[in-house]
């Protein structure tokens, strides 16, 4: 519950084993990387808000995707308190990585935040912050995970935000819960039915039963 002051998106919303199940991250990974002296510091302990969610999206990018070692990222994070104060630095929108350093955007310059903000030009991509979005102001409002593959054309067809469905995973642009979805489905309703009666594509169904499908064996 979001304490006086704490806005709905800094609020405690998730365990450790939920987070973990949205993210498709082992437990004790996740585990590892969170707390007052962790990568990710969260309200309150073993307990993840929407942007610690995201903060998890992002970091597991950094180490799965392009390979960057936990001191790495725990040094070019201290280095980027002395250009900019977030205090989900993570989740900056300027935040940027070519696979072998960390870097920020500012204005059109790059960066380097792990080469003693050695400066360079480049163009950086990264799938994961595809995966997310904000606001007018740069904030994340929305993440979109990864339900089969991670990669550039794995559609967005679920959504977790806290404004909507208290946090839950739901079906984008509905306030459907993907566990409503499955929970029925397993009751023997078809997808048909269900389209038809939530007026959604089928194949939107079919996605949202693969990642409750997905999560549970990952669990």
């Amino acid at each position: 519950m979001a304490k006086p002051n704490q806005n709905v998106f800094d609020a405690p919303a998730y365990s450790c084993m939920q987070a973990a199940h949205y993210t498709g991250l082992p437990y004790q990974t996740l585990r590892s990387w969170i707390g007052a002296d962790g990568l990710i510091r969260t309200p309150e302990p073993s307990t993840l808000s929407f942007n610690n969610l995201t903060e998890a999206h992002v970091l597991k990018a950094m180490r799965k995707d392009h390979k960057l070692s936990l001191q790495a990222i725990r040094k070019a994070l201290k280095e980027l308190e002395h250009h900019r104060h977030n205090a989900h630095p993570l989740l900056d929108e300027s935040f940027e990585t070519d696979g072998v350093s960390l870097c920020i955007r500012i204005n059109d310059e790059i960066i380097n935040l792990s080469q003693k903000s050695q400066r360079e030009i480049k163009a950086f991509v990264s799938l994961y912050l595809q995966r997310v979005k904000r606001d007018a102001s740069g904030r994340v409002t929305r993440l979109y995970p990864f339900v089969v593959t991670e990669s550039a054309e794995e559609p967005r067809h679920i959504s977790i935000s806290p404004t909507v469905s208290f946090g839950k995973p739901v079906l984008a642009g509905t306030g459907i819960s993907t566990s409503v979805i499955v929970g029925r489905f397993n009751a023997r309703d078809s997808v048909a039915d269900l389209a038809r009666e939530y007026d959604v594509a089928p194949a939107v169904l079919e996605e949202a039963i693969r990642w409750e499908m997905n999560r549970g064996k990952a669990a």
